[in-house]
């Protein structure tokens, strides 16, 4: 689909839906079936500091996402969504982005398939256009300079592709399940195995590089394992999420004081993702993950304020040189944490809201004597909720630190170590 195109249709999409005062084109084809159409944008204004490849201040406005999606059902046991996704950092590609097809057998045995969601941190399941943090949504807020420090597994991207060494989609299946009208849900995944040599080496003398292997690597011989179980003590009034039951596996954020949530998570994620490297400490690196999350949301009169913490760890990503010639094995390990209040009274335009969020990322490495390569990163955003929790107006910033190794090389670099953004978004989705 051209660019062009896409975006007119877009358009008319969001036009016609505000026109109507309606939140989606909905086709009812039977008592059973139906076809659910949406379509979304996300528009940026963003006062910028300086990148590797910028070393000024800039302005930009920039349409970030532009998103076509439909969900349906065929019958009562029987789903399915798609969605396709034009952005900013691929020149506007019109692509799907993810697709998937559900059969629920029972409410404890739910079997989806497709590009799905990898069942492994709460992260990969939340619906980032809908956190209250604008900059939180993926990496895109994130200067150049500090992606170096993601490039081995870059656990903040958007979705899957074919660079990304750790993804937050997949080609693959799950089975998933609620057990106890939803106190306890569980999902067991597999996924093609990719296997990559780019990014897989950081070297003392600065970045990270391919490694080097024996033959070209054979991709996809085996498979990715993934597994989550998560709890929500219902006992106490907290309603469990419907990620199990939605088949494009989605939590959010907030639910707009609709419904008090509490989930306790915790996943596991194993692949082999290289095999046949020469001269270093192994031939192949197998990755081992642990994810430990807590979510939860609860209405207080007319404030709804939510917090979500998580910790992500990533064992054997790639090889990193020590001062001594050996290498060893980089592990990474992430934490994030948001929290949000949200007044469900009508101000102005809309119902205000405040959030915050923290990202702590460290990954292994050695530079000029210095060890791990490790950011923080701050972001405040202001909201103004006028339709839901997809369309609102906000207003925030975005203050990124690098500490340790990546502090030395990106000033060896002659690159900014410390950035800080202003940005005003506008979220739009019927």
């Amino acid at each position: 689909m051209e660019r062009r195109n896409f975006f007119c249709l877009i358009a008319l999409f969001l036009i016609f839906g505000f026109a109507s005062n309606v939140w989606a084109i909905k086709l009812d084809i039977s008592e059973d079936s139906y076809i659910d159409m949406r379509a979304q944008v996300r528009i940026f204004y963003l006062n910028k500091d300086e990148e590797k490849d910028k070393d000024y201040r800039s302005n930009e406005f920039q349409i970030y996402k532009a998103r076509l999606s439909v969900n349906g059902q065929v019958t009562k046991w029987a789903q399915f969504y798609a969605m396709i996704d034009a952005n900013e950092n691929e020149d506007y590609q019109a692509k799907l982005w993810e697709a998937g097809a559900q059969f629920n057998i029972l409410p404890e045995f739910i079997i989806k398939a497709g590009e799905l969601r990898v069942p492994f941190s709460r992260h990969n399941f939340i619906a980032r256009h809908q956190s209250p943090v604008m900059s939180s949504d993926g990496n895109y807020f994130l200067p150049s300079q500090f992606k170096d420090a993601l490039k081995a597994v870059d656990p903040f991207a958007g979705g899957r592709r074919s660079t990304q060494p750790f993804k937050r989609t997949d080609f693959g299946a799950v089975i998933a399940g609620e057990i106890k009208e939803g106190m306890f849900k569980y999902y067991l995944g597999i996924f093609q195995e990719d296997r990559f040599i780019d990014n897989k080496l950081w070297k003392l003398s600065g970045g990270f590089d391919k490694v080097a292997t024996s033959s070209s690597q054979k991709d996809k011989q085996n498979l990715e394992y993934d597994a989550r179980i998560e709890f929500t003590p219902t006992m106490f009034g907290f309603k469990p999420e419907e990620t199990a039951k939605d088949p494009s596996l989605r939590a959010k954020q907030t639910y707009l004081g609709k419904m008090d949530t509490m989930t306790f998570g915790i996943g596991y994620h194993h692949e082999k993702h290289l095999n046949g490297a020469t001269g270093y400490i192994s031939s192949s690196l197998s990755r081992d993950g642990l994810a430990v999350d807590f979510s939860v949301e609860k209405r207080f009169g007319d404030l709804i304020p939510g917090f979500e913490v998580g910790y992500i760890y990533l064992d054997d990503n790639y090889f990193y040189e020590t001062p001594s010639g050996n290498y060893k094995k980089g592990d990474s390990n992430t934490w994030y944490a948001d929290t949000h209040v949200i007044y469900d009274k009508k101000v102005g335009l809309g119902q205000p809201g405040i959030g915050f969020r923290y990202e702590h990322v460290q990954n292994d490495g050695i530079y000029n004597s210095k060890g791990d390569l490790t950011y923080e990163r701050y972001g405040v955003c202001f909201s103004y909720y006028f339709k839901g929790g997809s369309n609102r107006i906000g207003i925030g910033f975005d203050y990124v630190k690098a500490e340790d190794a990546l502090e030395a090389y990106i000033k060896d670099k002659g690159w900014k170590a410390s950035t800080f953004v202003l940005y005003t978004g506008l979220y739009l989705e019927l």
